[in-house]
């Protein structure tokens, strides 16, 4: 250790070469070993400084991860991006679901055993109105209606919900994967129970509205009026109710419901409005004018209390007994609770639910994980660069220090110095600057001869020239070389970020510190509605204006006297249903999580809010349209009773009850429900003893139903004053007339009433989107971008001192081997022995310097070789642009990049129709004959089948049967025609390019959704307007579910009818209203459109069963193998899939690709270093490890040595 002091104490850099023949003074060595203290301390210095310089550096860098597991993606940062191996995944493959339903839907309150025990029979119109025997049954029936549809409803939309797929480019963490699914079960949960009352609620007003008739003769029953000359007139007579706030309500316009009900002794009385006393009041049920609109209002009190149950089952005759409903402290309801409650959710308790991120995390299978993040220099690093550096600085100190010695040495020199002129000084300056270049002499040794002194010139001319030339070029090279920079901004304003997005959108990246928000922070949506709405025509004096007494009826089919008060009564009830089926569906719509992981660039957030609000007001306008549609296609098929389609008539000779057919412009309503005529106004000729028409309601029409003539009509009458006071002048002049006519500047004089339900009465809507509110709700704490820019001051510097270290004694190593190579060569010629010399001088280690020697060139080269190594096995990612690539450039990149390519389009907003087309085959039964107008007439035939057939044979309904069978067909193609237009003008949002595989997959999910979405709404809203017509109990003019007839009285005046059910198969029509019969391969029932639903195809197929004449063919059996449907199929089957086949797509990936016209794509790829950059890294590292090595050895061999020398003495 005492050498190694006494080494470092004498250490001397600048002390002469022996080469020199200089000699140094004792004050020359003084000063020498000063500056090479100095010259150690600041080479000590720059190095730490340049080191503490670098591990301060901030900067942000790409970390990846490759194949990460769940626990290292759970430690990541949230802005990391995690690459799936799949971009989508069904939400059944992590998610469960279970609804639990309300205790009374596992009761033995909705079962037929308890239908059938409260039923009357053939006495339940023998009863007061308000009795619960008339409509106990068809109450619960509804009940179970309502279980039943919300069972199915909610096991339909849990499996859609699980087919449906979470679409991700990223693997998202359990935090948001757990809040976005979260937030789409709730939404889905809230979708279906609104939808399930909206649709409730707007079919309960259309049928009152549309004045339908119950059997039940709870809203209205028929009048039997005998004169004294036995004449008989029947009549319609409106109920009226007195409600339990002391006010009376008319169930001609309006849903009356909550009236007392109880047992009443009253029985069989000449009117149902006769009630007797009161023998039990039963708590919580309430009567009205249908049963189901009063079983809402009503709860279910007594059906909890035993006593309660038993006490009323002593008014029927049965000896059933049913237990009460238990009643459970966890059920989010009690016994006071009204069934509009309970249904409002779907009659459910609570939901069981699951979510496992670990089944998510196995299906996704994350290839990569990358983030970026601010981080300085590793340690590595800065070792390298002060590595690198340090030949450099050795090189530039070595040479300044050795000029100051110099200086300070002349200044010390006090030898006499002859005065020169500045002239001759320039002069001798430039000739001794001439002399050493040409005599300048880096590689001189001694002892030299002339020839080598000679070669150590050229060569040192060589070395300077290579070291300026490379320098120069490495300068210039540093300088102005762009490399890729990564820059965070800490919590950017809007204004910043809308900078950043202008100039990176491409690599900017903004995590939101709120990654989901309601739409209603950033997004408004005020509907302005037809100015219909809000004018006198749908207020409650115009329709009051028009309304008659209830014993007042049509003098003729068309008088608009008689029916203005229900068809106002209609429009505004259109306009009151779509401003609440709007407003809820609005306040549903706003609080909708909207997800954002990261902030939107403006323009896409705009396209995609716009998308959202346009699918959100699609889906609404279809609900409250289809709702619409498919009500009055069941109330046409089934042709239910109203009044204004069928006229009651007696014979006077036989006392024969029969239905006649209201007549419209020569239409028979009983063979089309769509006739209509003008609606007309009369007055009474005394002299002609008859009404005379003076007047006709322009485009206003009546018809079989109030719906349809009502959809038909237009209200160009009503912008016109003038027309407004003809219809007061011959409607009710007695009364002053305060009523403003529609204003012709803000809609169109002729639209249809059809229309403007089309767009839910709405004219416009006002939508605002913002931005700023969107931003500051998403609040990012950071932005990261990347960019090109020239590197770093420091690292541009620190390369090139680097290279031109390692450069310089490594070119000056190969020098001075090559002249030592060139000496031997020459030597060689001249003795032959000289070349045994050599090689042993090369290998031998016989002085304390050749062993050093050695050493040095050991250690240099194996650590060299051991970096070269790992450089050489360590890869790195490129990143490369094309910008405006052809298609063909395109598939080329996919297929080597298919992970890392990114494409962004210059249309982030894609219409369908650009590069898809659908079309549609729907079944065979819709193109064949038996939805012909031939072959309806054929089954009609001559006469009337109400006269010819029973009830109970199918030809009593056959042509009603096949025409729903036509209307089902027209009204599917049109449904899905509609659907396929609004999907053509829909549009795909992508801002990146997708790839041939990704957009099928798109594509196909699309399509599936479409597919089970379109039936989906159809077959639900269907099935829930079959259930209230069913336990209403609306009567068919057919005849076929319920039978009119009155007790046969010798005296003169007025008495009701009395109703009773009809049979099929021992199923009656009071307990079911899908009771059905066999008959002619056919089969004939309670209702014409339950009857052909439940009805299997097979018989259209088999040529004796459908027409035994062979006037029609039956349909070949072979294209059943086509069909995805089978012969023992039903009609409802085929029917609830819109009686569709097939969709089919024809997708254009150029036209896909044409229309995104991606501005540029980028790719990234891994590579290897190439010896090109592995021989540079080397020359960066060999100067600093050159010193380090020299350094070692030195150490090492004199530690060796003393060690060696402390032994000999010992020993000695």
């Amino acid at each position: 250790m005492s050498s190694l002091k006494r080494y470092f104490l004498t250490l001397n850099f600048f002390a002469p070469k022996p080469d020199d023949n200089e000699q140094e003074t004792d004050e020359q060595r003084r000063w020498n070993i000063i500056a090479t203290r100095i010259y150690m301390l600041l080479l000590l210095l720059i190095l730490f400084a340049v080191g503490l310089d670098f591990s301060l550096i901030d900067r942000t860098i790409t970390v990846t991860v490759e194949k990460p597991s769940k626990e290292e993606v759970d430690a990541l940062p949230k802005d990391a991006k995690c690459s799936c191996s799949q971009i989508s995944i069904p939400y059944g493959k992590f998610t469960s679901l279970q609804a639990n339903f309300h205790s009374l839907c596992t009761s033995q309150f909705i079962t037929d055993r308890w239908i059938k025990a409260i039923n009357s029979g053939s006495y339940t119109t023998s009863f007061f109105l308000g009795d619960f025997r008339t409509f106990g049954s068809a109450q619960f029936q509804a009940l179970s209606a309502f279980c039943r549809l919300s069972t199915s409803n909610i096991n339909q939309t849990i499996d859609y919900f699980y087919s449906n797929t979470l679409l991700s480019l990223e693997v998202f963490s359990e935090e948001i994967l757990h809040a976005q699914t979260q937030a789409s079960i709730s939404q889905f949960q809230l979708k279906v129970a609104d939808a399930f009352q909206t649709q409730l609620r707007l079919i309960n007003f259309l049928t009152i509205n549309n004045g339908l008739i119950s059997s039940l003769r709870t809203n209205a029953f028929y009048l039997l009026q005998r004169d004294n000359q036995n004449l008989f007139s029947v009549s319609l007579y409106n109920l009226w109710y007195s409600q339990d706030d002391g006010s009376t309500c008319g169930c001609r316009v309006n849903i009356c419901n909550r009236s007392l009900s109880g047992i009443f002794s009253a029985f069989r009385t000449t009117y149902p409005i006769e009630a007797g006393s009161l023998l039990l009041s039963i708590p919580g049920i309430s009567s009205g004018c249908l049963p189901v609109t009063s079983i809402l209002v009503s709860s279910l009190e007594c059906f909890y209390n035993q006593t309660c149950i038993d006490q009323l089952l002593l008014y029927f005759p049965t000896n059933e007994r049913f237990q009460a409903i238990p009643a459970h402290p966890q059920s989010i309801y009690n016994p006071e609770s009204t069934i509009q409650t309970i249904v409002n959710n779907l009659m459910i308790e609570n939901w069981t639910i699951g979510i496992s991120y670990e089944k998510y995390y196995s299906e996704r299978a994350p290839s990569s994980c990358t983030y970026l993040q601010i981080a300085r220099y590793s340690v590595g690093f800065i070792i390298k660069r002060l590595i690198s550096l340090l030949a450099g600085l050795v090189l530039i100190l070595g040479l300044l220090i050795s000029l100051v010695l110099k200086v300070i040495h002349r200044l010390k020199d006090r030898t006499p110095r002859s005065k020169i002129s500045l002239s001759l000084r320039l002069r001798y300056l430039q000739n001794l600057v001439l002399k050493q270049l040409m005599y300048l002499n880096l590689f001189q040794h001694y002892p030299s001869s002339e020839r080598q002194i000679r070669y150590q010139c050229y060569a040192t001319r060589v070395y300077l020239i290579c070291m300026i030339i490379s320098v120069i070029v490495l300068a210039f090279y540093s300088l102005m070389i762009k490399t890729n920079q990564s820059k965070t901004i800490g919590n950017p304003t809007e204004s910043q970020y809308t900078e950043l997005e202008r100039q990176h959108l491409q690599s900017l990246s903004c995590p939101c510190s709120s990654i989901s928000m309601p739409y209603s922070r950033f997004l408004t949506i005020q509907p302005e509605y037809h100015q219909v709405c809000s004018s006198d025509l749908v207020s409650d004096e115009w329709i009051e204006y028009f309304a008659v007494s209830t014993s007042n009826q049509a003098v003729l089919s068309d008088d608009f006297k008689s029916n203005a008060d229900s068809q106002f009564q209609l429009l505004s009830m259109f306009c009151k249903q779509s401003k609440e089926i709007i407003a809820n569906a609005l306040e549903l719509f706003l609080q909708t999580k909207f997800f954002s992981l990261q902030v939107i660039p403006p323009e896409s957030f705009q396209v995609e809010t716009n998308s959202f609000f346009q699918n959100w007001k699609r889906t609404t306008m279809k609900t409250y349209l289809t709702t619409i549609q498919l009500f009055e296609t069941a109330i046409q098929n089934n042709q239910l009773s109203n009044n204004l389609n069928f006229g009651m008539r007696v014979d006077p000779v036989f006392g024969q009850l029969s239905m006649g057919s209201m007549i419209y412009s020569d239409c028979s309503c009983r063979r089309s429900v769509t006739c209509h005529s003008l609606a007309n106004l009369y007055t009474y000729n005394a002299n002609l003893t008859e009404y005379v028409k003076v007047y006709s309601i322009p485009n206003f029409f009546i018809g079989c139903f109030h719906i349809t003539s009502l959809l038909l009509s237009t209200l160009e009458c009503f912008y016109n004053i003038s027309c407004m006071l003809q219809i007061h002048r011959y409607a009710n002049p007695t009364v002053s007339f305060n009523f403003s006519a529609l204003d012709p500047r803000l809609s169109l004089v002729n639209e249809t009433v059809a229309a403007l339900v089309e767009k839910s009465m709405v004219d416009q809507w006002l939508v605002n989107v913002s931005f700023t509110s969107y931003y500051d709700t998403c609040a990012p704490s950071s932005c990261t971008y990347q960019y090109e820019d020239r590197d770093n001051l420091l690292i541009v510097i620190t390369t090139i001192l680097g290279i031109f270290g390692g450069l310089s004694l490594g070119l000056k190593l190969l020098i001075v081997i090559g002249l030592q190579f060139i000496d031997k060569i020459i030597a060689i010629r001249v003795d032959g022995r000289v070349s045994s010399r050599f090689i042993k001088s090369i290998f031998g280690c016989t002085t304390e310097h050749q062993v050093i020697h050695r050493l040095h060139f050991i250690l240099v080269a194996v650590t060299l070789s051991v970096i070269y190594y790992f450089a050489g096995v360590t890869s790195r990612i490129i990143t490369v642009r094309i910008d405006k690539p052809s298609l063909y450039v395109y598939e080329e990149l996919l297929k080597k990049s298919s992970d890392s390519l990114h494409c962004a389009c210059s249309q982030i907003s894609i219409p369908h129709q650009e590069f898809l087309k659908v079309t549609s085959r729907f079944h065979e039964i819709c193109s064949s004959e038996f939805v012909s107008d031939e072959w309806i007439s054929y089954l009609y035939g001559d006469i009337n089948p109400f006269y010819r057939y029973e009830y109970t044979d199918f030809f009593y309904t056959a042509s009603k049967q096949f025409q729903i069978l036509v209307t089902f067909c027209q009204l599917s193609k049109k449904t899905v025609e509609n659907a396929l237009l609004q999907f053509d003008s829909t549009d795909l949002i992508q801002a990146d390019l997708l790839s041939f595989n990704s957009l099928d997959v798109y594509i196909q999910q699309t399509m599936e959704d479409l597919r089970r979405t379109m039936p989906k709404l159809y077959a639900n809203t269907f099935a829930l307007i079959r259930e209230t017509i069913g336990a209403n109990k609306l009567l068919s003019s057919l005849f076929n579910n319920w039978e009119l007839s009155f007790a046969a009285s010798s005296t003169y005046g007025t008495t009701a009818f009395s109703s009773s059910p009809k049979e099929y198969n021992h199923c009656s029509c009071a307990t079911s209203s899908k009771c059905i019969s066999p008959s002619h391969g056919m089969f004939a029932g309670c209702y014409t459109l339950e009857t052909i639903l439940q009805t299997p195809i097979q018989c259209l197929y088999n040529q004796t069963c459908i027409d035994p004449s062979n006037t029609f063919r039956a349909i070949n059996s072979s294209s059943l193998l086509s069909s995805q449907f089978s012969l023992n199929s039903t009609f409802q089957s085929i029917v609830n899939e819109l009686m569709l086949e097939q969709l089919m797509m024809d997708v254009s990936y150029e036209k896909y690709f044409n229309a995104c016209a991606p501005l540029s794509c980028t790719h990234s790829y891994l590579v290897e270093h190439s010896i090109i950059e592995g021989i540079a890294m080397l020359i960066d590292l060999y100067g600093g490890l050159f010193i380090i090595c020299r350094l070692l050895s030195v150490f090492i061999v004199k530690q060796v040595l003393c060690f060696k020398s402390k032994v000999r003495a010992i020993n000695d």
